[in-house]
């Protein structure tokens, strides 16, 4: 019974694993015969060979498959005519799970994409030892107009970075989220509260404001740019006792902002778990950040409907519109972790059936009809 199990788990991996092509370019690599699937395991050492003095930038393309390469526009002309010209480069027709591969040996990991004018949403920095996943905005097109786009935009962003880089083209993961173009909505009710920005670099608005449950009135914002305003910066609040402000840092990483040494009335509070990527603003209906305990006692500083964004992007507008809500409710819920629970242990109980089923056998031995047949006497007592 052990074996047919160990079967039926081979047989399920061998379902989940994907095998998509895979284009590297920029830095020499081993053929592989175009017959021959490569093992995520191999894939893996050779990518983490090139992160030791590259930088690794994978474009991923919804949906990629061998026959996209084959792609012509009206012209007859290849849809990746910028590709075609690059050098080194190598083709692989499978890879098992090229993407996990990359993310499994790349020890410093970033997300970006490519908006409808096919440049980056946020800047990219050249590091080697980094590993930059790129993804692209789905346009209303034609299957040839969309590679032939993408292929122009990966030649642009390909020309920006400086140091030894080794380009990826494969396929997204398919359960990787889709990036879609959509058109800007608000996603707060940002009426009936209280609006505070500063030119392009900074926006935030809420409902209400309290410490330790008592109101606070916010009657002014600035901003100071530490030496390094492409990454950090400081935001104070001045409030209606002005030996109160509030003040924090606004960090820039891997294209997230995030907020960092809260500050209020002496107390520094814990806020790591407000960030999110640059081009949406960070929401949450009611955020309450706790100080360390004095005494057995905490400090709270509550915001209600608050939303807030640090774009670090110059091209942004003064007083622009707040991007895609980033909620600070998690993706995981205690209903979705009760809902896996009871798939898991149906999955259990299925496969446990199969495996009995499998088991099952005719008997080896029968009655003979032509025998003696069994006598058994009976006296009464």
């Amino acid at each position: 019974m052990l074996w047919k199990s160990l079967i039926a788990l081979c047989v399920i991996g061998a379902a989940l694993a994907e095998q998509t092509p895979v284009f590297l370019w920029g830095a020499n690599s081993v053929a592989k015969p175009s017959l021959k699937t490569v093992p995520q395991a191999e894939f893996a050492e050779q990518l983490a060979t090139l992160l030791e003095d590259h930088m690794v930038v994978a474009f991923q393309e919804n949906g990629l498959s061998n026959k996209d390469f084959l792609c012509s526009n009206s012209q007859s002309q290849s849809c990746y005519a910028q590709l075609q010209g690059v050098s080194p480069k190598t083709y692989y027709t499978s890879v098992e799970n090229p993407s996990e591969a990359l993310r499994s040996v790349a020890a410093r990991r970033e997300h970006n994409s490519i908006d409808a004018s096919g440049k980056l949403s946020s800047p990219a920095k050249c590091s080697a030892g980094t590993a930059l996943f790129v993804s692209f905005e789905d346009a209303a097109e034609s299957r040839e107009q969309t590679l032939e786009s993408h292929d122009a935009a990966i030649a642009a962003i390909s020309k920006q970075f400086e140091c030894k880089v080794a380009y990826l083209y494969l396929a997204a993961p398919s359960t990787a989220p889709v990036v879609q173009r959509r058109t800007r909505r608000d996603t707060a009710a940002t009426t009936g509260g209280i609006m505070w920005h500063v030119s392009n670099q900074f926006q935030i608005f809420y409902t209400a404001l309290f410490y330790n449950q008592n109101p606070i009135t916010v009657t002014g914002i600035s901003v100071t740019n530490s030496t390094t305003p492409s990454t950090k910066f400081s935001v104070r609040l001045d409030t209606s006792d002005t030996s109160k402000p509030i003040t924090f840092d606004v960090l820039y990483n891997g294209g997230y902002f995030s907020l960092s040494n809260v500050q209020y009335d002496g107390n520094t509070f814990r806020s790591s778990n407000v960030n999110a990527p640059t081009t949406f603003s960070f929401s949450c209906g009611n955020l309450t950040l706790d100080s360390n305990a004095v005494n057995n006692m905490y400090n709270t500083l509550s915001f209600s409907s608050l939303q807030v964004q640090a774009p670090f992007d110059g091209s942004y507008k003064e007083n622009f519109v707040f991007g895609d809500s980033w909620d600070c409710v998690g993706f995981v819920t205690p209903g979705i972790l009760m809902g896996l629970f009871v798939i898991l242990l149906l999955l259990v109980i299925m496969f446990m059936g199969v495996c009995w089923m499998m088991d099952i056998n005719t008997m080896d031995r029968f009655d003979d009809p032509k025998g003696k047949t069994i006598t058994i006497n009976a006296g009464a007592e």
